[in-house]
């Protein structure tokens, strides 16, 4: 079997009061909800006991991945830099609006990839700055953290899979706020990911 590398820690934040009223969060700014930052707490304690050297956190810039990721960076003695690479899918006029009620609108501009949601932007925009963004870290050979959103960390599980029709698979998985990704390497350039902390979950596109 071919030995693996740990070569990114992907951690999705803490929880908002808008995940908690089920309203697409997209590029609002919410902060952390209490519940939220216990799971901020909960993940960078994790990370922590990982026991891996690890010098630098990398975050979204919106509020809550950077609360996340201050947090992680306090408890390992990293410092944190802010990159857009990880800002969230900008789902335009869907922001704030409620996940369930808006789920068929959603589900149409992931079928049409290459259309701009009215006032945000395209499923193919936003998977082409999480791949640039990935594609040049991963490469870097340094171990890091990032701070980011669960589209982001689906995209990234698209990347791994070599998944080309922008649908998760059912192979794919995703974690839940506060829960956190690995992604590895084998020793034959394959890539792969496992659910380190926290509960997994199917993935879905949702900010």
């Amino acid at each position: 079997m071919a030995e693996k590398k740990l070569v990114a820690i992907l951690v999705r934040h803490g929880s908002t009061t808008l995940n908690e009223d089920n309203k697409f969060r997209a590029r609002m700014d919410p902060p952390l909800d209490e519940k939220g930052e216990t799971q901020a707490e909960s993940a960078a304690e994790a990370v922590k006991n990982l026991g891996e050297k690890i010098t630098k956190v990398y975050s979204s810039p919106l509020h809550r991945a950077v609360q996340t990721a201050e947090t992680v960076a306090e408890y390992i003695g990293a410092s944190v830099e802010l990159t857009r690479g990880l800002i969230s899918w900008d789902l335009g006029f869907l922001s704030g609006k409620d996940r369930d009620e808006f789920d068929d609108i959603l589900n149409f501009y992931i079928d049409n990839p290459t259309l701009k949601v009215p006032e945000g932007e395209s499923l193919d925009d936003v998977e082409q700055r999480v791949f640039d963004f990935f594609n040049e870290r991963l490469k870097s050979g340094e171990l890091a953290v990032y701070c980011t959103h669960n589209s982001n960390i689906v995209i990234v599980e698209n990347i791994i899979t070599g998944n080309g029709d922008n649908r998760p698979e059912s192979s794919e998985t995703s974690v839940d706020p506060g829960g956190i990704l690995g992604v590895y390497v084998d020793d034959e350039g394959k890539f792969s990911s496992e659910v380190l902390f926290g509960k997994e979950k199917e993935a879905t596109f949702v900010s």
